[in-house]
């Protein structure tokens, strides 16, 4: 076990149908991420993912006292559709016309 990995939920103990689908570290400056990527089938359920894990960081940032949860889900969700617009630009046809 790395020194800064976090532990499971306490939920996943108790089913045995759980299943760990993403794991997400900062190394080197940037993200890097180890994924079941058709764990759904389909990667469209990943949205419905991404925005379950916003709303529990901005609970979880909350409850540290950092903000309330609806004014730290906005903040994500305005840096993440930014970002998300980013993406898109990269991932463009007209982008990799070069």
């Amino acid at each position: 076990m790395h020194p800064h990995q976090l532990e499971p939920p306490h939920e996943v103990f108790h089913d045995p149908k759980a299943g760990e689908v993403a794991r997400a570290w900062i190394t080197g400056g940037g993200l890097s991420l180890s994924l079941h990527a058709m764990a759904f089938g389909t990667p469209d359920v990943w949205g419905h993912v991404l925005a379950g894990m916003a709303q529990q960081v901005a609970s979880a940032c909350a409850e540290m006292g950092h903000g309330n949860p609806s004014d730290n889900f906005a903040a994500i969700r305005k840096v993440l559709n930014e970002d998300l617009t980013k993406v898109a630009a990269q991932l463009s046809p007209l982008a990799n016309k070069a």
